[in-house]
């Protein structure tokens, strides 16, 4: 009996493994864009956002090397108290949801961490991938203004789907009126 509910767990491990395999997906290439992230183990302190100034309005960064702003950007409060930002660009998105920031603070994007969260859609409407922050348990927010007027920030995430395939964002930026 012991014998066989080994097997049974055997099996059962085994086929996980082979579920979860991205059958090549994942980009493990070390010279890729996509891996030029900022080490989760040591994330940036406010003084290392040095990138300030660099962006451009109302939303913009680098994806997997290469520049993107948004041709759109809005903000909403939601009813949970989180900021919510997102930019398009055509069928493009990016997805900030930023819960009670407040100026001058660093906050984590990793998983479920104070509820902030990012993500980047490539083409929205067709067959697309939405990346996401808490699945690669990295990146970082830099809230430099928020008040009644507008808020305003940096960020960096390494956003990953849930079949394995990375995107790295650097050089976030945001700045947008409140109303």
């Amino acid at each position: 009996m012991r014998k066989l509910l080994y097997s049974i767990l055997l099996f059962a491990a085994i086929g996980f493994a082979l579920a979860s395999c991205s059958k090549g997906a994942y980009n493990a290439n070390t010279d890729s864009a996509a891996n030029g992230g900022v080490n989760p183990l040591t994330p940036l302190t406010a003084s290392q956002f040095d990138w300030i100034g660099s962006g451009k309005d109302p939303m913009s960064a680098n994806i997997n090397g290469t520049p993107w702003t948004a041709g759109y950007a809005t903000w909403a409060l939601n009813s949970a108290g989180s900021n919510i930002i997102i930019g398009y660009l055509g069928g493009q998105v990016m997805y900030l949801s930023l819960n009670q920031v407040y100026a001058g603070n660093v906050y984590s994007m990793s998983y479920h961490d104070r509820a902030d969260s990012s993500s980047w859609s490539d083409s929205v409407g067709s067959a697309y991938y939405s990346y996401s922050s808490y699945l690669g348990n990295s990146g970082e927010v830099y809230v430099t203004h928020n008040d009644s007027a507008y808020i305003q920030g940096l960020f960096y995430f390494k956003g990953i789907t849930p079949t394995g395939q990375i995107v790295s964002i650097t050089d976030g930026y945001f700045k947008l009126l409140k109303y």
